[in-house]
């Protein structure tokens, strides 16, 4: 049964020095190959409105080895000029399955709705989906949806909708998620999930919980910690063994 090691952040906001960076490198390099490291949002330091000549901290991400980031609220903008502005540091994906762009507009090219995942020998591979979910800024029938650039889907008709469509060629699926834990539980009874790493509240989940079909786990805020989780699971079957720790930034 293949073991993936996940290291995960979420609500940075703009705290992570460069030395808090280098250990996180450090703690990749360490678990290599078969290991992710992702984020759950709300990492850049400009706010929802705002949108910084540069995002020093997306930078220093990258250089971390970041796979993926979920868009917070803080990484939107309901303008698409004011979006490439904020995004343009980042070279991971930015993931947002529920962004839907209005008329001829144009999310940045590094917005996805998920991101797959090659471990293992060509011929024993395993396939690992990260679709990701950002919180519901702009919903399709309000007001603002009117003169905004982009919009928010619901994110729990999203996230199991698109799940349901990847699970047939995913041995492990990972939802990152912005929408906060109440919505987080929610999202663990999709069966086609198998685990979600949450951000937005500021709350620790550690270590994991289980809520129907799927794990959720989630760090605190501001880089305090990272979290490392030590992921069993069966082709097929979804999680066998599932093991957490937070570990302190330095």
């Amino acid at each position: 049964m293949p073991t993936l090691h996940i290291l995960h952040t979420n609500d940075l906001h703009n705290a992570l020095l460069p030395q808090k960076a280098t250990f996180i490198k450090g703690l990749r390099q360490h678990f290599a190959p078969d290991v992710l490291l992702l984020d759950a949002g709300d990492a850049v330091g400009a706010g929802n409105l705002g949108a910084r000549g540069k995002e020093p901290i997306l930078t220093l991400m990258d250089d971390a080895g970041y796979d993926a980031m979920a868009m917070g609220n803080r990484e939107s903008h309901p303008t698409q000029n004011a979006l490439y502005k904020k995004l343009k540091d980042a070279r991971f994906p930015v993931l947002a399955a529920n962004l839907r762009a209005r008329q001829e507009h144009r999310p940045p090219r590094i917005v996805q709705e998920y991101v797959e995942f090659a471990f293992g020998e060509e011929d024993d591979e395993v396939i690992v989906a990260v679709l990701g979910l950002a919180p519901q800024i702009t919903a399709p029938d309000s007001f603002w949806a009117k003169v905004t650039d982009f919009i928010f889907d619901d994110p729990l008709k999203t996230g199991p909708g698109l799940a349901r469509k990847l699970r047939p060629g995913a041995d492990l699926l990972i939802v990152l998620s912005h929408v906060g834990y109440e919505r987080d539980v929610e999202l663990c009874a999709t069966p086609e999930i198998d685990l979600v790493i949450g951000g937005h509240s500021h709350r620790a989940v550690c270590p994991p919980e289980r809520h129907g079909h799927a794990y959720l786990a989630a760090t605190d805020a501001h880089a305090q910690h990272i979290g490392h989780l030590t992921v069993t699971f069966e082709p097929e079957v979804g999680i066998t063994a599932i093991e957490g720790e937070l570990i302190p930034l330095p």
